[in-house]
This record gives C-alpha cells, structure tokens and sequence, in this order.
C-alpha cells in the first residue's frame, strides 16, 4: 500500500509519470516473494507444510510465520531471519526511483519528508505505513469510535493481500449518509451481533471486476451476474472469518446468503471506505446497525450452469455440486473432474438440489451450508431421508461450527471450508 500512496504522491508534485509510476509498481510487483516461498527455496519447508499455513491462513486471520511458529515447522528466529531475507519493499522502491531517475536519495527523503505532511503521519506512523502493517494503518485512515467496524476493515485489507492483489491502497473511512450505489453486492451476520459486510460502486464497476476476476483467478468470469457472484464469495469469505473470532468468544452468529443490489440506497448507520486497485475505486461497506437496510429490492442473478461433458464410457464415481455460487461450482466442477471424479449434475439451491439428487441418485453430494430457498442442512436431511447411504460433504465458510455440528449430526460424513485445499479435498473424498 506504501508504495502506491507514495507514486501517486510524486505524481501529483509532478515528480514522476503515470507511465513511471506504473513500471515502478510493475517491477516491485516482479520482487515481491512470499515468505512461505522463501522457506521451500531455503529447504525450512516442504511445498507440502507452506501449503498447510497457506492453507490454515484461508481459516484463521492469522501471519504465515505464526502458525508456522504454532505448527512447530520453525523457530521464531526462522522466521525473524525469512522476514529479513524478504526484505524492506520501501527500500526496493527508493532504490528504483534513485536508479531510474534524476532523484538523489536526499531528494527522496525530502519528498517522503512532504508525503508525511500532507498525511498528517507522525514518525511511528511512517514506519507503519512503510511496513504496510494493517493493523496500525487502519486505525490512522478508519477514525470511528466502533471497534468491530476497525476490526472489519483490518481484516478486509489482509484478506485482499492473500487472495485477491496485493497492488492496492485505500483512503479515508467516511458515514455513509445518503449513499447511493450502482452496485452492491454483501453479506448479512446475525445474531447476538448484526453485521454487514459488503462492497459496492458508486459509478463505474472498474473496480469491482478487478476485484471480482482477481479474487476467482483461474475461474473464468464472463457476465456482471458473474462478477457480483464472485463479490459475493469474497464477502462471505471474509465474513466468515470474522465470525469464526466472535463465535470462538460464545458469540452465536449466523450468516444469511449474501445479496446483491443494484442502483438504489443505503439506509441506517454506516461506513465506506475506498479502495484502489491499478486506480480503479470500489467502496468496502461495513455495519453493524442493526436497522441497516443495503437495499430494497434484491437482484435476482441470472448465473448460467456449466455444460457439463458427461462421459459414459468410462465408470467414474459421480458427483452432484449443489451451491448458490456459480464461482464455487465452477471451481469444484474444475477440481472434480481433473481428479478422476464426474461432476454430472449442479443445483444452485437445496430444493433444486434434493429434486436432482433423487432424479440422478450420484455417488457423491457437495452441500453448500448458506444457501436461499433452502440450506444445506435441511437439503441433507432429505437426501438422508430419501437414502440414508447417501455420502454427503458439506461445504462452508469459517464461522460456521453450530451449522457444521448439525450438520454431522445429521449424517453428513465431510465437510470442506471454502477456499477449497484441493488436496484435502480430494485425498478426504477417496478415503471415504
């Protein structure tokens, strides 16, 4: 974030170009290496246990190094040493500027000197900045008096850097009084705690496709139902850690299914705070208003199913997908078939789900927890009732526990947390 904070600054005191500024972004882009990567190169850890963190990182809203730390896989002087290998980015980028162009390293530091003015930054929030340390810079750009929005925000912004594109900065949170959108797309948290979490365009959707195709990756996106879909998962993505927090503190906390709202408006407390990808804006949306309203009339998706191959000559064991995300049926779909499964049918609700699941009679269901018209929980126990050897995994965000224990309860043998570890994955499915 450091980075792009401070390229637009020099380009706004006409120190460098755009054109510049992006080549210098492209080319720390380019040196950034993950820590994790670091440690298999060094031989501190198989491909096999930086997966694992990576992978305990999609459950837990936790730094690679600590649960690496947790897990026994290295020391913290391993790790203290990895952070120093991975090097000072800030230091990388004034190099770049020094060697690329007329600026003296005295020239940089007096125009890092202007860009702590114009902030308002103090010395210690500098160094935050610099480091990109989330937690010290949200309280500096989010000045609200309620923590769980500070603590929404914070993990918003980690989450981005894991999984969607760590090429981005935001800007000051404000109230959203009287503020419309063209778009929003979001998820409601229930309970003993009302939260929600979604993000939205005011304008253009720019931003919002870069945060949409970023965060699916290899998953094609074609259609703007597809876009707000992808929106949607990463909502419930980090929703779900972040009740997985306040259900650990016996907080109960139930997620409804995420929602998406077009050309309409805000009602109730809450705030916005702008977000950048490659100068493309979209807004986070945060309440915790029990009388927020995101909308009032819900946009009804039109997400298309995939053309599924079905091959009769050979004898796969088969599999019915049932999940309201068209993104997590097209990644399921891909991870199932390229491992010796047949994916022969897909249901975007439990009703349609159950209805298929009696026509198909599959070896294998995938129930996504969180849907509309009807859960996975209630679609499980249908299918149970209609063949109670039926082999069900159920599939969820984090922050889902109560769900999950009914769940198995109920006769389902697995169960996944989305992102999916296609390894766990498949190795639990041919083990059952």
């Amino acid at each position: 974030m450091f980075i792009q904070l401070f390229s637009n600054y020099l380009v706004g005191q006409s120190v460098i170009t755009i054109e510049q500024r992006d080549s210098f972004q492209d080319e720390i882009q380019k040196t950034r290496v993950k820590l994790g990567t670091i440690a298999v190169a060094e031989g501190l850890l198989t491909e096999a246990q930086a997966e694992e963190i990576n992978h305990q990182q999609t459950q837990q809203d936790r730094r690679f190094g600590d649960i690496a730390i947790e897990l026994k896989y290295l020391t913290e002087e391993q790790v203290s040493e990895l952070l120093n290998r991975q090097g000072d980015e800030s230091m990388k980028f004034f190099q770049l500027l020094v060697d690329t162009t007329d600026l003296s390293m005295e020239a940089v530091t007096e125009h890092l000197n202007g860009f702590q003015k114009v902030h308002g930054f103090t010395d210690e929030e500098l160094a935050a900045v610099q480091k990109d340390d989330f937690e010290s810079i949200i309280p500096l750009f989010a000045t609200v008096r309620d923590s769980t929005i500070t603590d929404l925000a914070g993990l918003v912004m980690r989450n981005l850097t894991r999984f969607v594109t760590n090429n981005f900065y935001f800007g000051r949170m404000k109230k959203a009084t009287e503020y419309s959108y063209s778009m929003l797309a979001g998820q409601k948290s229930i309970g003993d705690s009302n939260i929600f979490l979604g993000f939205s365009a005011t304008n253009e959707l720019d931003g919002i496709i870069k945060l949409a195709k970023n965060y699916a990756k290899s998953v094609t996106i074609t259609s703007s139902d597809e876009v707000y879909d992808a929106v949607c998962e990463f909502a419930n993505l980090n929703n779900g850690l972040f009740d997985s927090v306040l259900s650990d503190d016996d907080i109960f906390i139930e997620m409804v299914p995420p929602e998406v709202y077009l050309n309409q408006q805000l009602s109730g407390n809450a705030y916005y705070m702008p977000v950048y990808i490659d100068d493309s804006e979209f807004d986070l949306i945060l309440s915790t208003d029990a009388a927020f309203v995101p909308g009032a009339r819900p946009h009804t998706l039109n997400l298309k199913k995939t053309n599924l191959q079905i091959n009769t000559s050979k004898s796969l064991p088969t599999v019915l997908v049932v999940d309201d995300s068209a993104l997590i049926r097209k990644v399921l779909i891909k991870m199932l078939n390229e491992n010796g499964y047949q994916v022969v049918g897909e249901a975007e609700n439990g009703q349609e789900g159950v209805e298929l699941y009696k026509e198909l009679e599959p070896d294998i269901v995938t129930l996504d927890i969180t849907m509309p018209v009807m859960d996975g929980v209630t679609a499980l126990k249908l299918i149970k009732e209609h063949n109670p050897e039926a082999l069900v995994a159920m599939i969820s965000a984090a922050g889902q526990k109560d769900k999950l224990m009914e769940a198995l309860k109920e006769g389902a043998e697995l169960f996944f947390t989305k992102p999916f570890n296609e390894q766990e994955v498949i190795s639990s499915l041919k083990n059952n």
